[in-house]
């Protein structure tokens, strides 16, 4: 009857000569069943998906192992890995939900009264704590608060991670919310361009002239390029870090 019983439970026989008994206590994890004794061997049953493992545990000893051939051991491992399989399946999906949604709002701005502006307007507009990220990608936010703020010069708005991060340049007055070109008011070396509108036509490392043209058609407090200039101090080069705009 138990051979039977193992046919269809996928279950993998094992004799093993001179096993202590103590070493049946390090069986338990892997679900042993049917241990009897002959003279100075252990007989025993375990489920198919442990057997490798338990092959290594008596690998010292004189072993035997009887698997059985039935076509229902591939549906036994997965019985035996049911449970888990569920839950990594789970966790996968909870995990894949959760971070669809902005559970943090984050805004950056040198004025804390614009920041504070920012987050009540942000919350009337509907963008807060728990919505998707897909509601996101459908407003345009960025545009939205250079509209309504007049000291707004240029919103930066981008997803990072499960938080949502708004930058803002802060404009010195109505006029600088104006649209221009920008020129280099200095000979220098460029080392360091941040530019949140308009067209960057530099980059670090190029050698621009005082009155060359370095960005098209932005906001000017939403720009700033520092360069590099050097001079000859008592036969040393000391070098100085300017702002190019």
């Amino acid at each position: 009857m138990s051979q039977i019983k193992d046919f269809f439970t996928g279950r993998v026989t094992f004799s093993v000569t001179d096993f202590p008994v103590a070493g049946l206590n390090r069986l338990r994890q892997y679900q042993v069943k049917n241990i009897r004794r002959q003279v100075d061997t252990f007989i025993f049953s375990v489920p198919l998906v442990h057997a490798d493992a338990v092959r290594k545990l008596v690998a010292n000893f004189e072993w035997h192992s009887r698997q059985n051939t039935n076509l229902l051991r591939g549906i036994n491992y997965l019985l035996n890995h049911f449970i888990l399989c569920i839950t990594v399946l789970l966790a996968l999906g909870t995990f894949l939900v959760l971070d669809m949604g902005i559970y943090s709002v984050q805004v950056n701005a040198a004025n804390a009264d614009v920041v504070t502006a920012v987050y009540d307007h942000l919350s009337s507009v509907g963008v807060k704590k728990f919505i998707w990220k897909k509601q996101i990608a459908n407003l345009d936010l960025a545009n939205d608060l250079v509209t309504t703020f007049p000291n707004v010069a240029h919103a930066h708005v981008r997803v990072s991670g499960n938080t949502l991060v708004v930058d803002i340049a802060t404009a010195t007055s109505n006029t600088t919310k104006i649209k221009t070109n920008l020129y280099a008011k200095h000979n220098a070396v460029i080392k360091d361009v941040i530019a949140y509108s308009g067209q960057v036509l530099v980059e670090v490392g190029d050698v621009v002239h005082k009155g060359d043209l370095l960005v098209e058609d932005a906001y000017r407090d939403s720009v700033a390029i520092t360069g590099e200039v050097a001079f000859i101090v008592d036969d040393h080069i000391v070098r100085l870090a300017i702002a190019v705009i």
